[in-house]
């Protein structure tokens, strides 16, 4: 899967998925990024002059990432001095620990460990 994300600035986009994140480039054009975020998920980083929509400031998308390790992805973006909600915390009746963060133009990243797997392994 692929979920498409547009920006004003790509080249910071980038930056932030690529450099800061860590994600695997799979794809590099002019007008679009695709990062690998997952086995088979993936973020689409679009130019807005270019793509099929527009940026809204309110961006009404959260992009959920389940990492074995939220401690070491909060640590690691700490470091880097990305600015994060909250250092990880359990999540009401899900047993599930995370943390957000937002990338350069305001879309909500969620970092997330299910202590138990809700839907199998």
């Amino acid at each position: 899967m692929i979920t498409f994300t547009y920006y004003n600035d790509l080249e910071k986009a980038e930056e932030f998925y690529g450099e800061t994140l860590g994600f695997e480039e799979v794809m590099n054009r002019d007008w679009v990024k695709i990062f690998r975020m997952g086995k088979d998920s993936h973020i689409g980083l679009v130019n807005a002059e270019k793509g099929y929509l527009k940026p809204q400031a309110e961006k009404p998308v959260m992009l959920s990432v389940i990492v074995e390790d939220v401690d070491a992805w909060h640590k690691l973006l700490e470091e880097k001095g990305v600015k994060t909600n909250h250092p990880p915390q359990k999540s009401g009746d899900i047993d599930m620990r995370g943390f957000l963060t937002w990338d350069p133009e305001g879309y909500a990243i969620e970092f997330l460990t299910f202590d138990t797997k809700p839907y199998g392994e």
